[in-house]
């Protein structure tokens, strides 16, 4: 290039960063205020960090999906992940609030995670379906509307086809995980009974 003259970024490449920034940033906002209902809702910080782990799950799903589909990150699928992080919690919200409710009755601990996997197994896999089968036209691109939401739609059924699944399996042991987290054991209560 001659002298005095150097490359720059482009208005259209500084808009879309900017973008992009700013919907990171939302991302970011999304999930904090999420934490924060959940906190509220559970009144314990470990339930919500619980149901937030549902969100990597949902990332898994989400990524693959777009890279299997060739699609990339772009501002619509920044929407999508935001939309995400509202939707794949309430599978995580619906599980931890059956157990907490049957260890409140005095049901055993595994019996409860058991017994809440029968009974909310059905209504997280209906409300999944109804979500993922209503994005599915976009996610293959039909008509001109789809293949301008397909990265959206791709990251919200990839996020929640795989975020019900691994909550349906994983959700269990990690709510056994925290529940004994930071508790004694018997025979440590039994010497501090005795004293």
């Amino acid at each position: 290039m001659p002298t005095g003259v150097e490359m720059s970024e482009s208005s259209t490449d500084k808009l879309v960063r900017e973008e992009l920034g700013a919907l990171a940033g939302a991302l970011i906002t999304g999930i904090f205020l999420v934490f924060i209902v959940m906190g509220i809702q559970f009144e314990s910080p470990k339930y919500s960090l619980m149901v937030m782990a549902t969100i990597p799950f949902a990332l898994i799903g989400s990524f693959g999906l777009l890279f299997l589909a060739d699609s990339p990150i772009s501002m619509v699928s920044m929407l999508g992940f935001l939309m995400l992080v509202g939707t794949v919690v309430n599978n995580g919200i619906l599980y931890v609030d059956t157990v907490n409710q049957m260890l409140a009755q005095r049901v055993p601990l595994d019996q409860a995670l058991v017994d809440a996997g029968v009974l909310r197994t059905r209504p997280i896999l209906m409300t999944t379906l109804t979500t993922v089968i209503s994005m599915l036209p976009n996610a293959f691109a039909f008509g001109r509307a789809g293949a301008m939401m397909q990265g959206m739609a791709l990251v919200d059924v990839g996020g929640l086809t795989a975020s019900t699944i691994l909550t349906l399996f994983l959700l269990p042991t990690f709510y056994r995980f925290v529940h004994h987290a930071g508790r004694r054991k018997p025979d440590e209560l039994d010497l501090l009974d005795i004293d």
